[in-house]
C-alpha cells in the first residue's frame, strides 16, 4: 500500500482552513486503495473522518507557530515523512518540505509574489522579520518541489518568472456558498447605503484609507455608511483603527461591528449594498465571489490580485486615493443602470470558478501522476457534481 501525506499543519484559519476541510470531506467519501496520513495542528478542529484509509496525525502546537515554520519544514516534517514511508506529499504549507518524497506544493501566500512597499512598512518588527525569513527560505528552496500549484494564471506566471520554477499548474480557488434561513441572522447595521469590508486587521488590508474616505462622506453629507468587521480586542493596530474612528468623529459613517461568524456572513451580505475592498495584497480572497453571489457590486483596488480574480466584474480604484475610491463608488451607486450592469457581470463571472469536486479531482490526478500510476489508481466518484 502506498502512502500519501497531506500537510495541513499551518492551515488553521481563513482560506487555508477552507481548502483543508473541503479536501478532507471529499477524500473521506472515496473508496481509497492507498493510505493517507493527514498532518494537522494539535488544536485543529476537523470535519468527521471515518474512512479507514485516512490517518490523522496531530502535531504539537510548536509546529504551527510562525516563528518555527522554517525549522519545521526544513528538518522536522521530513523526518516524519521518512518514518511513515510517504511516497507523495500534498503540501498546503507555502514552504517546501525537505524530503525524498515527491512533493506537490500548493501556493497561496501572496507575500511570495508581489508586495507593495507600504505593506512591508505597516508591519510590526516581529511580523516583518517572520515574513522576510519565510520569504528567504522560499526563494532558496522553492525549486525542490516537483509540482507547484497556483490559484490564478497571474500567480503561475509570476512564480515561474521570480523563482524559475519548471512545473507550475493552476487549480483555481473554489466558491462554496450557503444561503438558508439559519444563516440570515439580522445584524445591527446603520441606515444608509452600506459599503461592507469583511476582514480581520492586517496591514495589507489598507483599512486606514477608509478613515479618509469616511471624512469625505461626512463632509459632503453623502448617504454612504462603511461597515467593517475588525476585532476590536485584537492586535494593537486593530484597536488603534477602531479608536481612530471615534477620535476622528466618524462613528456614524464608519461602523465597526466586530468579527462576524462564518454562518452569519450571508446575513451580512444581504443587509449591505456593495463590497468596498481597498486591500493591497491577496492571493485570491473568497470575499470577491461571495459578494458577487449575493448580488453586491464590487469596488476594489486596481491591483494584480483583484484583476486576476474579478476580471471585468468589479469597479477598480486607486487604493491610496480616498477621492478616487469615493468617486468610483458614486459613479456606480448613483446610477441604477451602472449598478445593475456591475451586479450582472458578477453573476456571470461566478460561473468561471471551479467547484470543489472539480478541484479535488485535479489534486488526485497530480498525486496519481507522481505515484506513476498508469491506470489512475483511486478514481474520484463524481456524484457530488
Amino acid at each position: 500500500m502506498r502512502t500519501i501525506a497531506i500537510n495541513a499543519v499551518n492551515s488553521n484559519s481563513g482560506g487555508g482552513k477552507s481548502i483543508r476541510d473541503s479536501y478532507i470531506k471529499l477524500l473521506n467519501e472515496q473508496p481509497l486503495k492507498d493510505r493517507y496520513v493527514l498532518f494537522v495542528a494539535k488544536e485543529a478542529s476537523l470535519p468527521p473522518v471515518t474512512n479507514p484509509n485516512i490517518e490523522i496525525m496531530k502535531l504539537p502546537t510548536f509546529y504551527s507557530r510562525a516563528i518555527a515554520v522554517p525549522l519545521v519544514y526544513r528538518y522536522l516534517l521530513g523526518r516524519i515523512l521518512d518514518r511513515i514511508g510517504a511516497n507523495v506529499v500534498l503540501n498546503f504549507g507555502n514552504l517546501i518540505i525537505r524530503t525524498e518524497a515527491k512533493q506537490i506544493a500548493v501556493f497561496h501566500w501572496p507575500y511570495g509574489v508581489d508586495v507593495h512597499k507600504k505593506v512591508w512598512m505597516g508591519m510590526t518588527p516581529t511580523d516583518w522579520l517572520t515574513r522576510k525569513t519565510k520569504l528567504w527560505f522560499l526563494e532558496r528552496y522553492f525549486r525542490e518541489a516537483d509540482i507547484v500549484v497556483a490559484q490564478t494564471e497571474f500567480i503561475r506566471r509570476r512564480l515561474i518568472e521570480k523563482y524559475e520554477l519548471a512545473d507550475v499548474r493552476i487549480i483555481g480557488n473554489t466558491v462554496t456558498l450557503t444561503d438558508n434561513a439559519d444563516t440570515r441572522a439580522d445584524l445591527v447595521l446603520p441606515e444608509g447605503v452600506r459599503l461592507v469590508y469583511p476582514c480581520v486587521y492586517y496591514p495589507h488590508k489598507n483599512l486606514e484609507i477608509l478613515l479618509d474616505v469616511g471624512e469625505r462622506i461626512k463632509a459632503r453629507n453623502l448617504p454612504y455608511r462603511i461597515v467593517t468587521t475588525v476585532n476590536s480586542d485584537g492586535s494593537v493596530a486593530a484597536r488603534r483603527f477602531v479608536k481612530n474612528i471615534v477620535e476622528r468623529g466618524l462613528g456614524e459613517t464608519i461602523v465597526n461591528i466586530g468579527q462576524v461568524q462564518p454562518a452569519h456572513m450571508p446575513g451580512l451580505y444581504h443587509q449591505c449594498d456593495a463590497l468596498l475592498m481597498p486591500s493591497l495584497l491577496e492571493s485570491f480572497s473568497i470575499v470577491y465571489p461571495e459578494a458577487m453571489h449575493y448580488g453586491l457590486p464590487v469596488f476594489t483596488s486596481d491591483m494584480w490580485f483583484a484583476h486576476s480574480v474579478c476580471g471585468d466584474a468589479a469597479k477598480y480604484f486607486d487604493p491610496f486615493d480616498a477621492d478616487d475610491i469615493l468617486n468610483s463608488v458614486q459613479e456606480v451607486m448613483s446610477d441604477d443602470a451602472s449598478k445593475r450592469t456591475l451586479i450582472n457581470a458578477g453573476h456571470r463571472h461566478l460561473s468561471s470558478f471551479p467547484s470543489w469536486p472539480d478541484n479535488f479531482a485535479l489534486y488526485q490526478a497530480i498525486i496519481r501522476e507522481l505515484l506513476g500510476d498508469p491506470d489512475h489508481g483511486d478514481r474520484y466518484e463524481r456524484k457530488h457534481i
